[in-house]
């Protein structure tokens, strides 16, 4: 069976759902399916990798590294030529799109995951300004009528499931959560990067991610000032926000204690989390967070926002602390963190036991074969109807 995986953000960008895009398609291609995968295009050539096709597309401005696929880009087309029997997207904005309404013309499964609600970001990133309150009631006019066209809804994280529901969206809604590779990330020895960024005798917090406005960076840097000197935070990562949190840091006398590492490779991310004492995520917008569970199989303790799907798998006091919107919860969950015993960091292991590759396949393909049922008895109905009429 062949899967065309539709994604909204790809590579050589780098956040969650090209994370899981890569996952989806290394599995699948292991196994019974393969997959192929439909993305907007970088213009760069070098950028471009096998078994993608590639939709013409600008830079979007408010946002660096992601593409925007506006011209007519033959999705349909795309779509028939490859022998796609489900279409499965990531995303809800316009590679999205034109990838629901193509396979809803061909007739075949149209599944979408939801990594994102973007309503609570489009103040930062949408080319016309608008207030939160008006971009989160516009974006859930625009998820409920997206849906209409989708056969099977897809969430990272019951909490998501939930919020769809709790917004009038009543699809059937599946969670399926992206599975973690437990074999590399795992406790790791840091030292080297440590020494690189001069980080020895130091207690570090790190935060692996995107540095976007939405992941509130900013209420860390704010604590700062309040935590002890030999606390710094590592911020691993590349994005919008970096440079007002460099002033932010500037101007409350930090910066000494607030690294930003920037975009490191791959090879390298276990090493900056083996370089961390605790990890840490102030984001109250997240529908799974792959770096928050990449922390835990790490061993870290992780002191974080309690909020929104990081609540589905992070217990206070079991795995990590759990912090409220006030300076004081974050400080006082950070303490906890660096004062956690070893039973804490055997527990954030423990964590990953179901996120497991076997697990999330298993779903997948029960996902499919339900899909290709549930079309095909829809497709069954309408040619009925047709043909009363």
């Amino acid at each position: 069976m062949k899967i065309a995986i539709v994604t909204d953000s790809y590579h050589p960008h780098m956040d969650g759902v090209i994370a899981c895009v890569d996952i989806m398609e290394e599995l699948l291609n292991k196994g019974e399916y393969s997959a192929e995968i439909i993305a907007p295009d970088s213009g760069n050539e070098a950028d471009h990798r096998p078994n993608v096709h590639y939709c013409k597309s600008v830079k979007l401005k408010t946002y660096e590294g992601y593409y925007v696929p506006i011209y007519r880009s033959h999705v349909k087309k795309t779509l028939t030529e490859m022998g796609a029997d489900i279409m499965h997207a990531q995303g809800y904005t316009v590679m999205t799109l034109k990838g629901v309404m193509a396979a809803h013309k061909l007739g075949i499964p149209v599944i979408v995951t939801f990594h994102t609600l973007g309503g609570d970001c489009i103040q930062y990133y949408s080319p016309i300004k608008i207030p939160k309150k008006w971009g989160v009631k516009l974006s859930w006019v625009y998820f409920r009528q997206l849906a209409k066209w989708i056969d099977i809804i897809v969430t990272p994280s019951p909490d998501t499931a939930r919020e769809l529901q709790e917004n009038g969206i009543t699809n059937e809604i599946r969670s399926i959560p992206t599975p973690v590779d437990v074999t590399r990330f795992k406790p790791t020895d840091g030292t080297a990067i440590r020494e690189r960024h001069n980080l020895q005798g130091k207690r570090v917090m790190v935060h692996v991610g995107r540095v976007s406005f939405e992941k509130e960076i900013n209420r860390i840097v704010e604590v700062m000032p309040r935590l002890d000197e030999d606390i710094v935070l590592l911020v691993v990562g590349k994005g919008p926000a970096m440079p007002s949190l460099k002033e932010q840091a500037k101007e409350l006398g930090v910066e000494d204690r607030v690294i930003f590492a920037g975009f490191v490779p791959d090879e390298e991310l276990t090493q900056y989390y083996g370089a961390g004492d605790i990890g840490i995520m102030a984001s109250r917008w997240e529908t799974e967070c792959l770096t928050v569970l990449h922390a835990l199989a790490c061993g870290l303790p992780v002191a974080c926002a309690d909020a929104r799907a990081l609540r589905d798998y992070m217990v206070d006091g079991h795995n990590g602390y759990l912090f409220g919107d006030s300076p004081d919860d974050i400080l006082a969950a950070i303490d906890k963190c660096f004062k956690a015993d070893d039973s804490i960091r055997q527990n954030a292991i423990r964590t990953l036991d179901a996120y497991s590759y076997d697990a999330y396949l298993q779903k997948l393909d029960q996902l499919y074969k339900d899909a290709v049922v549930k079309v095909a008895e829809k497709n069954k109905k309408k040619s009925k109807k047709s043909k009363k009429e």
